[in-house]
């Protein structure tokens, strides 16, 4: 993600938290969130500080919902350590197999599935298909480059695992449903 996307005007972060200019630069000056100004004096918010209030302040349900389908015990506990670690408002379930996905994604749709690309008896563009209907991302951790006909609509996190790449598409996610839901 480059610095200009990773920057919000304090009107733009105002709209996002539903709270006004002024309420942003005073959470500015006691150092709620981080920012800086441009030379004519314009404040500047790092989204990933207003992502690290709007989880401190939340009082409602997680902004995003991610399940991890299949995915090693200590791989998982890493994903939830990051996600603490950058207090994203996510919660995160995980299920042992698809059967159990399935049967979790029937009490609660998230909004992002991650699980191995190499699952054996997956058919991926199906996969892909029925996910998209019901709007929910697909993420694939993969060694290899991605089929370039699937790699339009899945975010592909490549292994060896990048905990940069994860968190720029956690904050990508994050903000898109932030915007939908303001």
């Amino acid at each position: 993600m480059s610095e200009q996307h990773q920057l919000l005007s304090t009107r733009q972060a105002a709209t996002l938290l539903g709270v006004s200019v002024r309420t942003i630069q005073l959470w500015v000056e006691q150092g709620l969130l981080s920012a800086w100004k441009t030379p004519g004096g314009h404040r500047r918010i790092v989204q990933e500080s207003l992502l690290g209030l709007l989880h401190k302040r939340q009082k409602s349900p997680p902004l995003t919902h991610l399940l991890c389908v299949d995915l090693d015990a200590d791989f998982f506990k890493l994903i939830q350590a990051l996600c603490k670690q950058w207090h994203f408002p996510i919660e995160l379930k995980y299920a042992r197999n698809a059967v159990e996905a399935l049967l979790m994604m029937g009490e609660h749709k998230p909004e992002l599935v991650m699980m191995m690309a190499d699952q054996p008896g997956i058919d991926l563009p199906m996969l892909l298909n029925e996910l998209t209907q019901h709007q929910v991302k697909l993420a694939l951790l993969c060694a290899e480059d991605p089929e370039p006909k699937l790699s339009i609509d899945i975010i592909w996190l490549h292994l060896p695992f990048d905990p940069s790449q994860f968190k720029a598409e956690l904050q990508k996610l994050l903000f898109a449903r932030l915007q939908q839901a303001s």
